[in-house]
């Protein structure tokens, strides 16, 4: 939200001034006219002085409260109320060896190369194979998603060992992510400047497990599994598939724990049971630029609505097709309803059938 204060260009804080030194001074026509007369001069410097000071008061402005400050003051405010920004963190898990003799050994600081683009692994412990597998530990040399991979995905040992192919597989290598999305982080920030922690309060625990990486959505439930236990229900922002990963979970977990309260409840951190939202829609004009913008706003429009307890109404489906971009005329055929999101349940986009 702009403050209101308008900020003076640099040639009108010029006339501005030169303006008023000419009627304070009751300097002549004749000395107006000349090109480099002292007021001219005075003008010229002191608006100069004037135009930084106040690029520097507007600067200020900006980044005084989080929601406009830019990165580095976002970063500050977030520090002083111990709201800090997400580091990337590597991806980790295995890599699978199948089918091999038992006591063959991969002695820990052995490098393993992904196939499909080189990205190097690095082995965290000493492992022997025993029943004719040897599953492996490993980390990514790189911060970030980028490491992430799908199981099976083919790797392959650099330095050979012997009586080991050299080809294998990742298994449950996850967890990589990228530095926090500036905005995210902003959401987080301003978060934090309304719910004032309270050792244990609801809020708290949300705002506990979002600083876990991976996490941007997030519920407490008092009680859930009987008196005395505490549920957080947890989330990302893929409108597709909103579940985290195993690794994640437990990570959440180990976080939260040390900063319950000391004589807290159970605490159980799980995910939701997605939704799957399907659509049927008949569009005017139909082609694959309106497809796209009616799929990314219904998209958005489920991460935005489709939470615990909350109800999607049809007629909310609709205007949220009619915005889309380049939209004339619609039928929404299905869903023919509203629909209720139950407590353990967040919407999930399922997909369109165009008609």
């Amino acid at each position: 939200m702009s403050s209101g204060f308008s900020r003076p260009t640099l040639p009108d804080l010029i006339t501005t001034i030169r303006n008023d030194l000419y009627a304070r001074l009751a300097v002549d026509d004749e000395l107006i006219s000349l090109r480099r007369n002292d007021p001219e001069v005075y003008g010229r410097v002191i608006a100069g002085a004037t135009h930084v000071l106040l690029g520097y008061i507007e600067n200020m402005a900006k980044n005084i409260l989080p929601d406009q400050a830019d990165e580095n003051w976002l970063i500050r405010h977030g520090n002083m109320k111990r709201c800090y920004r997400k580091q990337p963190i590597p991806a980790a898990g295995y890599v699978r060896f199948d089918e091999i003799s038992d006591g063959i050994t991969i002695t820990k600081g052995q490098k393993i190369r992904r196939q499909i683009d080189q990205s190097l692994y690095t082995v965290t412990e000493t492992i022997t194979s025993t029943n004719n597998v040897l599953r492996v530990p490993v980390i990514c040399d790189e911060v970030g998603k980028k490491g992430n991979c799908d199981d099976g995905t083919k790797m392959s040992l650099i330095t050979p060992v012997t009586g080991l192919s050299s080809t294998c597989f990742a298994d449950s290598i996850e967890s990589g992510a990228d530095i926090e999305d500036l905005e995210s982080f902003r959401k987080r920030v301003i978060a934090r400047w309304y719910y004032t922690p309270q050792s244990g309060a609801d809020q708290d625990y949300v705002q506990w497990a979002k600083e876990v990486h991976g996490v941007t959505r997030a519920w407490c439930y008092r009680h859930w599994a009987g008196a005395g236990s505490v549920g957080v229900m947890v989330a990302n922002s893929d409108p597709v598939n909103p579940i985290l990963d195993s690794t994640t979970i437990e990570n959440i977990k180990k976080h939260i724990e040390p900063l319950a309260p000391v004589a807290g409840a159970m605490l159980l951190v799980f995910s939701p049971a997605p939704k799957p939202i399907n659509f049927k829609i008949m569009v005017t004009p139909d082609n694959p630029e309106i497809r796209y913008q009616i799929e990314a706003e219904l998209k958005s429009f489920l991460l935005r609505e489709g939470n615990p307890q909350t109800t999607l109404f049809r007629s909310r489906i609709s205007e949220v097709i009619s915005a889309s971009f380049g939209e004339y005329a619609h039928e929404l055929v299905y869903p023919d309803k509203d629909i209720f999101i139950e407590k353990n349940q967040v919407a999930a986009f399922g997909g369109i059938e165009w008609i």
